[in-house]
C-alpha cells in the first residue's frame, strides 16, 4: 500500500516536472518516508513521519525552482 502511494507520488510529480530526478522510499516497516529530489542546479533529501509531510517538502522544493 506504501509503496503504491509513494510512487503515485513520483509518478505525478515526474510528469509535472519532468527535468527533475526524484526517487521515494520508506523504511520497512512503513513509519518514516525518505527521498531526494535533484535539479539541474538544486536538490533536496527528503525525510518524514508522515506520507503528507513527504509530500509538502517535495512541493515546497518544487515551487522553488519555477
Amino acid at each position: 500500500m506504501i509503496a503504491t502511494e509513494l510512487r503515485e507520488i513520483k509518478d505525478y510529480w515526474t510528469n509535472k516536472y519532468p527535468n527533475i530526478f526524484i526517487t521515494l522510499y520508506s523504511n520497512e516497516d512503513g513509519t518514516k518516508f525518505f527521498g531526494k529530489m535533484m535539479g539541474a542546479e538544486d536538490n533536496i533529501d527528503l525525510s518524514a513521519d508522515t506520507i503528507g509531510e513527504l509530500i509538502s517538502q517535495g512541493e515546497a522544493f518544487l515551487r522553488k525552482l519555477k
